[in-house]
Order: C-alpha cells, then sequence, then structure tokens
C-alpha cells in the first residue's frame, strides 16, 4: 500500500496530458477557420442605394461605444451638432484618420466613412 498513493495522481496526470493534446487539435482547426481571409468572405462596399439610411445602421456600429447610443455623447463628445462644422469630406476623414483623442476607425471603407458623415450631417440638421 505504500507504492499506491500515487496511483491516482499518476492517472490524473496521465487524463491530463491527453486532454491537452485532443484540445490541441480542436484548436487548430479553429486557428485555420480563424485565420481565413476575411476578403473572400465579404465583398467591400462601393455606393450605397441610401447613403444616410446606411450611414446610420454603420454608425449605430461603429460609433456608439464612444459617442453614445443617441449620439450625444458618452466617452467620446456629442454627434449631434455638426451642420456647419464640419463638411461631409472633413467628417469622412475624421473617422478613417482620427482626430485628437478619437482614433482611425480601420474597418470601414472611404464609402463607408462618407455614408456615416452624411447621417451625421442629416441628423444634425
Amino acid at each position: 500500500m505504500k507504492g499506491r498513493p500515487l496511483l491516482p495522481f499518476a492517472v490524473t496526470a496521465i487524463v491530463g496530458i491527453l486532454l491537452m493534446i485532443a484540445l490541441s487539435f480542436v484548436g487548430l482547426n479553429q486557428r485555420t477557420e480563424m485565420n481565413a481571409d476575411p476578403a473572400e468572405e465579404t465583398e467591400e462596399v462601393t455606393e450605397f442605394e441610401d447613403p444616410v439610411t446606411a450611414g446610420g445602421e454603420l454608425a449605430q456600429q461603429s460609433c456608439i461605444g464612444c459617442h453614445g447610443g443617441d449620439l450625444t455623447g458618452g466617452a467620446g463628445p456629442a454627434l449631434t451638432a455638426l451642420d456647419g462644422v464640419y463638411s461631409v469630406e472633413e467628417i469622412a476623414e475624421i473617422i478613417l484618420n482620427g482626430k485628437g483623442a478619437m482614433p482611425a476607425v480601420s474597418n470601414l471603407n472611404d464609402v463607408e466613412a462618407d455614408a456615416i458623415a452624411q447621417y451625421l450631417l442629416a441628423e444634425s440638421e
């Protein structure tokens, strides 16, 4: 009986090692899926039928985290009074390249940034 107290620990170690090996193979498959080229799965938007409506949807996805759900401010400033302050081109430039504390939004293309800018100006009139 003196040599057997280590048996449960040895069995636990062997089971743990086998689980690590099995989960490593599962992880390899998930890594391959994660590294798939997203450009193959999605088309780049080149034009919107209604840029203001599309801009509203994109703003809800991209801007509410910092500027609040109704864009009246949060961690970032309010975006409700931009009319006469910035042009569509200036807002799109800020979205794509950042300004001050606002970082560049790298997951949007020029057309999407332009749509958000049109939406923000339409909402602030």
